[in-house]
């Protein structure tokens, strides 16, 4: 049997409905891949959360996630850099892209499980608790999850610096960049949703 205790149980089969909406909508999210039998349990994980309570589960979370991240930027984001680079007119463009990618990877690698941890206390029920079994495996799948995501934010904070130096260095108008590339991802976003909605709809017939 599985030692996880009730509360890392409801936070991983939150992570679970989110995780089998995606696949039932025929998407992939890159970085986070499972095997068939992983599958299989995330989706007897997620069966008693409806999608009302998984969606009022994501926006607490948000709200929640949105508050540690200003609080991190109060009390640890600026008192830092203040002490750091005390003349901002003197600060290298790496010293601050390095201060900036450490303090997101604080954020997000701290900040996002807590987050999740407060959000599955809140909205996980006494009767969803109670249906939630461990089995031998959760704790892996657990642990597999936290490496993930603590793996996707390494990246994304790596990336960070080296292309904010790219920026400054070719001395990039970054304002059309933007523009395009989040325009290309609304329609890549669209594309994928109506592809999955059409082979959802293939299957259902």
């Amino acid at each position: 049997m599985s030692g996880m205790t009730s509360g890392a149980l409801a936070r991983l089969a939150f992570w679970a409905r989110g995780m089998i909406a995606i696949q039932d909508a025929r998407m992939e999210w890159p970085g986070f891949s499972y095997t068939d039998a992983e599958w299989a349990r995330m989706r007897v994980l997620a069966t008693p959360i409806g999608a009302g309570r998984y969606q009022l589960f994501t926006m607490v979370n948000a709200v929640i996630f949105i508050a540690i991240a200003a609080l991190g930027v109060v009390c640890v984001f600026l008192p830092l850099a203040t002490l750091l680079f005390p003349v901002p007119a003197e600060t290298s463009a790496l010293k601050f892209s390095a201060l900036l990618a450490a303090y997101a990877f604080l954020v997000i690698g701290i900040g996002l499980p807590i987050s999740m941890r407060l959000s599955s206390i809140l909205l996980a029920s006494r009767e969803m608790r109670a249906s939630l079994v461990a089995e031998a495996g959760d704790e892996a799948l657990a642990a597999k999850v936290s490496w993930q995501i603590n793996r996707i934010t390494l990246i994304m904070c790596g990336l960070l610096v080296p292309g904010i130096l790219l920026f400054i260095a070719c001395d990039i108008d970054a304002g059309p960049i933007i523009t395009t590339l989040k325009w290309l991802a609304i329609v890549l976003m669209a594309v994928s949703v109506a592809v999955g909605a059409l082979q959802q709809r293939k299957r259902s017939q």
